[in-house]
């Protein structure tokens, strides 16, 4: 479990405190390193890479989580919108094929096998939701694909009109889903979050909104979004319940547990209770926040070349290691995984 569920909280239970570095790589010949994704103890690492034959392209790694040692990599032809998806014995990523079109590819985790592709006419910015065996897809025309992991058949694919029927309905973030409803938001026009049925795409409700730069995520009966600097908390049968907004603006991924949500503008972190108050706040005045992420009781901040553990309840700061980069954690209860610059990789553990 690394927090990134299908409700995208970015919550684990425990993970290591006051950690040292157990292990640090770099991947021979490429130039960044993406978030990367952690199952039976191997890492799935999305890479930028460089040759003399080519001068960009994407690779996918396999390393072991313990060591960092390499098992296998991939050659990808997209460029790629986010960490990878593991399920079972497959491993799912999505990006980019050309400027308007999108893909999404399945490899075999035991030796990277290329298993099943599937294109898309439409620009993709999501990566893709797994839940039950069935990858989520949505895409800039206002499109939601719905692919059986195993094979990428289509179980069903549905576009969602605007509110207001101008056809402009834009997904650039990511689908949530609970239960058998996946939410979905929209970047354009007025349609705001819609709840569909995850069998066979059918709507159960929508709830008109300003555009979606950030969500959904979903925690028991609470849904939340972000629309630029503003957060907006309903309830999962679409009712609104609050907003709350962010001093300048907030564009990073939100974080939640039974106490708070934690939002982030480009220098403070906030706690927000969930009934929509202000709790505790934390400002960085060397960089900016960072993406917050919850592991037990502690919110961990990856900032600008530091990662930063603070008290879940009031904000105080426990420990902080200088990590050389950007970008999110993987947390797991025995060890956290970071990239840094020029694609290198650290493991941080118990000493």
């Amino acid at each position: 479990m690394d927090g990134r569920d299908a409700t995208h909280t970015r919550r684990v239970e425990d993970g290591p405190n006051d950690p040292t570095t157990v292990w640090g790589r770099e991947l021979d010949g490429t130039r960044a390193a993406g978030t990367p994704a952690l199952a039976d103890e191997r890492l799935y690492v999305p890479a930028d890479a460089v040759t003399p034959e080519s001068r960009s392209f994407n690779r996918l790694y396999a390393l072991g989580a313990r060591t960092g040692e390499t098992y296998w990599w991939a050659p990808l032809r997209i460029d790629l919108n986010g960490p990878p998806a593991v399920v079972g014995d497959r491993i799912l990523v999505s990006g980019k094929r050309s400027l308007e079109r999108g893909r999404v590819v399945c490899f075999g985790s035991r030796y990277g096998e290329e298993e099943w592709l599937y294109d898309i006419d439409a620009r993709l910015t999501a990566p893709p939701t797994v839940a039950g065996g069935v990858a989520y897809v949505p895409d800039w025309t206002g499109t939601v694909h719905a692919l059986w992991v195993a094979d990428g058949s289509v179980l069903w694919s549905r576009r969602i009109q605007d509110s207001v029927d101008q056809g402009n309905t834009t997904f650039t973030t990511p689908a949530a889903v609970d239960g058998d409803t996946l939410y979905v938001g929209s970047n354009s026009g007025v349609t705001g979050i819609v709840a569909l049925r995850t069998d066979d795409g059918g709507e159960q409700w929508r709830a008109e909104t300003n555009p979606v730069t950030g969500g959904p995520v979903v925690h028991d009966d609470l849904l939340l979004i972000q629309s630029y600097g503003l957060v907006v908390a309903y309830g999962t049968d679409g009712e609104r319940r609050w907003g709350f907004n962010l001093l300048n603006g907030g564009h990073q991924p939100m974080a939640v547990d039974d106490g708070h949500v934690y939002a982030a503008s480009p220098e403070i972190l906030y706690a927000i209770t969930h009934d929509g108050e202000r709790s505790w706040t934390y400002e960085r005045s060397d960089g900016r926040a960072g993406v917050p992420t919850v592991v037990d009781d502690s919110v961990l901040l990856r900032g600008e070349d530091r990662l930063t553990a603070l008290s879940a309840t009031t904000g105080e700061e426990q420990w902080s290691r200088s990590t050389e980069g950007v970008g999110d954690v993987v947390a797991t209860p025995e060890a956290l995984f970071v990239t840094g610059d020029g694609g290198r990789l650290l493991a941080l553990g118990e000493p």
